[in-house]
């Protein structure tokens, strides 16, 4: 069982990511084949489903976590660091393999490159996340995004539907939203590139114009002002 926080906000249930970034900075970029000598070097708690479930502890929600992580060191501190701040880890599973990992290179300006490799984020299906949806006290809201497969996220969603929670996306990595996951989503809050995505999958000319409620008439859409920044909100990190 894992610990539970006290939070006196809303019961909310993230199924989601957990990533631990690997993070390397350096004057310039190698060339292919090429090695150069970095300045530094960071490790820190991500993942995008992570940080929701962080943010929304710190904020007064009490927050389960739904997840895979590896059977590598990164899985223990992972669940280690969740239960520093109070997060439930009973649904936080176990699998064979690596957790997931962010190898991210940072240069003097800011600009990146970030390989996100998933790991035992895969090991997450969709029916583990709704029986996880199912089994909690109390779900008031229940928040997804694009670092699993949208089908698992899909089935958290449902079970969340099936227990009168508010069901809250955000569509990131930007991709456009399989009509399963939209059906059940109550709120998507895009920034602005996936708030383009979606609108050009929805057909609209502008990426700017508001959605027309009479498509969407049982979702909700907030555009963010701009476009994520990995190095800006993550949550649970220890640079």
């Amino acid at each position: 069982m894992g610990s539970v926080g006290n939070g006196s906000g809303p019961w909310l249930t993230v199924v989601g990511s957990t990533m631990i970034d690997q993070i390397a900075y350096a004057v310039r970029m190698p060339e292919r084949g090429e090695t150069v000598v970095g300045d530094r070097f960071a490790e820190g708690f991500g993942g995008k489903g992570a940080n929701q479930a962080v943010m929304a502890c710190l904020m007064g929600a009490r927050v389960a976590m739904v997840n895979a992580v590896g059977d590598d060191s990164y899985g223990e501190r992972t669940i280690a660091n969740f239960a520093r701040y109070g997060i439930d880890t009973t649904h936080v599973r176990r699998v064979p393999g690596s957790s997931g990992v962010a190898p991210i290179w940072v240069e003097p300006d800011g600009s990146n490159r970030i390989i996100v490799v998933p790991g035992a984020n895969r090991g997450l299906l969709p029916e583990h996340a709704a029986a996880a949806v199912v089994a909690q006290e109390r779900v008031d809201a229940v928040i997804g995004q694009f670092e699993i497969d949208q089908g698992v996220t899909t089935a958290g969603f449902l079970a969340a539907r099936g227990r009168g929670a508010v069901t809250i996306l955000n569509p990131a990595p930007g991709a456009p939203i399989s009509s399963g996951l939209a059906a059940v989503t109550d709120w998507i809050i895009p920034n602005e590139t996936e708030f383009g995505i979606i609108a050009r999958a929805a057909g609209l000319p502008d990426p700017r114009r508001r959605p027309d409620r009479r498509r969407s008439d049982q979702r909700n859409l907030l555009a963010l002002a701009g476009p994520a920044d990995r190095h800006g909100l993550r949550g649970p990190r220890r640079d």
